[in-house]
């Protein structure tokens, strides 16, 4: 998928959640913890060349639909150093309806292989 423009400031946790962002040299990495220190959210973002890619955006299932994705996403786009650089990702089935609402665009589709050691 792919996002031309921009995603809008990250927006304010839920009450009880709290967010680190890490840097080390390209790549940022966000954790989003509930309130007892677990990590309920994460992900990556690297910029390179002309491309700002996500990866490994995940949200544990029992914290889900509570803006805590739309949040990380926004949260490692702010961290891109040029703001005309592509913005890219690979989207599961589940992420790409939230991406979809943030206007991401299915650039092409994506299927991954699996082969079963014999």
């Amino acid at each position: 998928m792919t996002l031309s423009g921009e995603m809008g400031a990250p927006p304010a946790l839920p009450m009880g959640y709290e967010a680190t962002v890490m840097a080390s040299g390209d790549v940022v990495q966000a954790i989003v913890r509930n309130s007892d220190g677990v990590t309920v959210a994460s992900g990556f973002a690297v910029e390179t060349g002309d491309c700002f890619v996500y990866d490994r955006i995940f949200t544990d299932a029992a914290h889900r639909h509570r803006g805590l994705a739309r949040a990380l996403m926004k949260i490692l786009g702010a961290a891109r150093k040029s703001p005309g650089t592509r913005q890219v990702l690979v989207a599961t089935e589940e992420g790409r309806g939230l991406y979809l609402t943030m206007g991401w665009a299915v650039l092409s589709p994506w299927t991954t292989a699996f082969i079963p050691e014999a």
